[in-house]
């Protein structure tokens, strides 16, 4: 199929984005930071939800999720696909950017966010146990901030 947004034109294989994506929603972590953005995302980001099923995926299957903080979340989607034209506009929705990335022979990526979530856990966000409080996890964190923003993110 063959999908156009603004100036971007995509060929995607809907039926393997979404076996892939919700594949990717039946094995995810359990921390609870990742279990806030399953739970929150689709009635936080309607439209969101609604823009990525034009790709075939489920937004509850993304293939990479990096919590910036506890209810600010960068989310990496991987299409089955190739970019036919690359754009010059961004791609956003409902205020959340879309950064697109070349991925293996026949993916690319979505990456989506940030997006600020309220938080629904019943632990208290600064208890939850993650791989995401690891200092290496912290490092990589703060350099992805840092090439998406051009400045440091300052943890509280």
């Amino acid at each position: 199929m063959i999908l156009k947004l603004a100036d971007w034109q995509f060929q995607v294989d809907k039926e393997a984005t979404l076996e892939r994506t919700t594949k990717n929603a039946s094995d995810h972590c359990e921390c609870g930071y990742c279990r806030n953005y399953y739970e929150a995302v689709s009635a936080a980001y309607p439209e969101l939800k609604l823009f990525l099923a034009e790709f075939g995926v489920n937004i509850d299957g993304p293939s990479e999720l990096m919590p910036f903080a506890p209810t600010l979340m960068l989310a990496c989607y991987r299409v089955q696909g190739q970019i036919l034209q690359w754009g010059n506009r961004e791609l956003a929705v409902a205020g959340v950017p879309i950064t697109v990335e070349t991925g293996d022979e026949n993916t690319f990526l979505l990456w989506v966010g940030e997006v600020e979530l309220p938080w629904l856990q019943e632990e208290p966000m600064d208890e939850v146990v993650s791989p995401a409080n690891l200092p290496e996890f912290m490092e990589r964190m703060q350099e992805v901030w840092l090439l998406r923003h051009g400045t440091e993110l300052i943890f509280s």
